[in-house]
């Protein structure tokens, strides 16, 4: 057994026990790819079991002629070689498995070794070995579409224009399954090939050969608009539908080809017009409505899947679009309504629990959203849903009960413990319990000192418990770490406007900020603010009225108003305290700047 491969050709030890497996791999191959047709795929049966030391005279008869073919001669060559290429294979070395089971395939009348030549040449990137292995198959089994596709795709990444084309017109011309499955087929190989013009060429010389064929111009349009050759795709979606009036997937191809050449307008009227013509056609609908989505003309696309669901009532993908939409369009109790049908019908029960819940929540019902959302166990929204119910049990009082679901949430999932601090907080701060989130920050900061969104957090916490000391030195660290910061930047620069002296030196800071985003209304009624505080009250108010235009909020609001009160117009100011008191009642920057100007 050793003999029959020699170490020093393949230049690896193997083990007596392992050769011997490999050996009957390797003759088990050739014994059932001898006993059975070769050009019918059937169920590939057992193999029957070889002698531990064949004969490599060995001579393996083949059912009767007629059926099988002729009976072949079990070589020691074509031995050696399918058992060095199993053997290579094995061990990775692929180059030699390739090629060692390309010459097994020159040897032999069986097709299947020729395929495995091929699958293996491909997996090593041997295009050549994988071309002459696809040509030697085609050779062996010339009735195999699946060994004509496979040829015809070497032959057109290699540049055989011709061979390929000559492979893709046999599979047309004997296609059992359908004509236009094949030339789905042809369509997905053309698609892949890097050389589009190489593609298309080919594509043009099957279609000319098949002027009547509607399927073939729909395959050509389709490749054109993988191109993006919209001038061809045009004209053949336009030839296609000459020959196949009202074929609704070319409609549905056309207006996609309109909407990606930014003429959404007119695919809007191609697709209103083909559901007037055929108003009973549930593809061509959901395409009209998809495509409204697009436009986001959310109110026409409601109607549409209305229609679709007077077609087919227990659609859930209909049902569940119009719920999403319901809920673009803050129609709540639709959505409710859609969204428990969807529950009734069994679809996507986790998601339609979040759901339910955010309306419930949006509706001001809080218990409803909470036994909602503890429906939620497993589902992409699981933390999302945690950290709704904690928000929602800390405004309900239930404070201790929020932080231990947070903190629960941050055990099952620690790659979201920084998003966790900061949401418990930020539900701490709303409560106006600052000290605490002040520990719990710090407590973070203990084990990450330097993380950027903790530090920033906690100096606005400071800020609030006037520890402005410690304030300044989160910001100015998180500067030091990224000193473009902008957010550190304004938050730094009106601290020191609003709560020091040093209005200057907050310029230069919100100066920095305003640079790098000169349209964040925050960062502009900063710029207004100091500028105020310097003094300079024409260009102050120049810049809260640019604000307040970008942003009516209500703290804006107070130091617009306050400006404006300062250079003698105490009616507008008013106006527009009053204005935003409407938007926010009890606001405390807004309330403590009227009663402090008032008085």
């Amino acid at each position: 057994m050793m003999s029959l491969i020699p170490e020093n050709m393949i230049g690896f030890q193997f083990q007596k026990a392992s050769l011997r497996r490999l050996l009957i791999v390797a003759i088990s191959l050739v014994m059932s790819a001898c006993a059975q047709p070769y050009f019918k795929r059937e169920p590939q049966q057992s193999p029957p079991t070889a002698p531990a030391a064949p004969d490599a005279t060995l001579r393996i008869e083949k059912p009767a002629p007629g059926d099988i073919g002729p009976v072949e001669r079990l070589s020691s060559e074509l031995l050696y070689s399918v058992l060095l290429g199993e053997i290579a294979g094995q061990r990775g070395a692929l180059e030699v498995s390739g090629a060692s089971y390309l010459n097994a395939a020159a040897n032999s009348q069986d097709p299947r070794i020729a395929e495995r030549a091929l699958k293996i040449a491909i997996f090593s990137k041997q295009q050549d070995v994988a071309l002459q292995a696809a040509r030697r198959w085609v050779e062996l089994a010339p009735d195999s579409l699946e060994a004509h596709y496979a040829l015809a795709a070497l032959a057109l990444r290699t540049g055989n224009r011709d061979e390929a084309l000559e492979h893709f017109d046999y599979m047309l011309s004997t296609a059992q399954s359908g004509e236009a499955d094949t030339w789905q087929q042809i369509l997905s190989v053309l698609a892949q090939e890097p050389e589009q013009g190489r593609a298309q060429q080919v594509m043009g010389q099957l279609v000319e050969r098949r002027p009547n064929d509607a399927d073939a111009c729909y395959a050509y349009a389709r490749l054109a608009v993988h191109a993006e050759s919209w001038p061809l795709a045009e004209q053949q979606l336009d030839r296609c539908l000459e020959l196949r009036p009202g074929w609704t997937a070319a409609l549905i191809l056309r207006a996609q080809l309109s909407h990606k050449q930014e003429r959404s307008d007119e695919a809007r009227k191609q697709l209103e017009a083909a559901v007037q013509r055929q108003p009973k056609d549930v593809e061509l609908r959901v395409a009209y409505a998809r495509l409204l989505v697009d436009l986001e003309a959310f109110a026409e696309a409601r109607k549409q899947y209305r229609a679709l669901l007077r077609l087919q009532p227990e659609d859930t993908q209909v049902i569940f679009s119009l719920a999403l939409l319901a809920l673009e369009e803050n129609q709540l109790g639709e959505a409710r309504e859609m969204f428990e049908k969807l529950l009734a019908l069994g679809f996507e029960p986790q998601q339609v629990y979040y759901y339910l819940g955010a309306i419930a929540e949006e509706q001001g019902d809080a218990d409803q959203a909470l036994e909602w959302y503890s429906n939620v166990e497993e589902s992409d929204q699981w933390l999302e849903v945690q950290i709704r119910m904690a928000r929602l049990e800390a405004r309900g009082g239930d404070v201790d009960a929020a932080r231990d679901r947070l903190r629960k949430a941050r055990f099952s999932d620690p790659t979201q413990a920084q998003r966790l601090f900061l949401i418990e907080g930020d539900i701490l701060s709303q409560i106006e319990w600052h000290e605490e989130a002040w520990t719990l920050y710090s407590q973070y900061l203990e084990s990450q000192p330097d993380d950027i969104e903790i530090l920033y957090a906690r100096s606005l916490v400071a800020e609030r418990l006037n520890r402005l000391d410690q304030a300044e030195a989160d910001l100015r660290r998180v500067l030091e770490l990224e000193p473009d910061n902008t957010r550190a930047l304004n938050a730094l620069g009106y601290t020191l406007t609003d709560r020091t002296d040093r209005h200057q030196e907050a310029l230069e800071y919100i100066s920095r900020a305003l640079e790098q985003s000169p349209d964040d209304p925050a960062i502009i009624d900063s710029m207004g603010w100091v500028l105020y505080r310097l003094g300079r009250l024409e260009e102050a108010q120049d810049y809260l009225q640019k604000a307040y235009a970008l942003n009516p909020d209500v703290e804006i609001a107070a130091h617009l108003g306050e400006v404006t009160w300062m250079m003698g117009d105490r009616e507008a100011a008013r106006a527009l305290w009053q204005n935003a008191r409407k938007k926010a009642p009890g606001n405390p920057v807004l309330e403590d700047t009227v009663r402090r100007l008032s008085n």
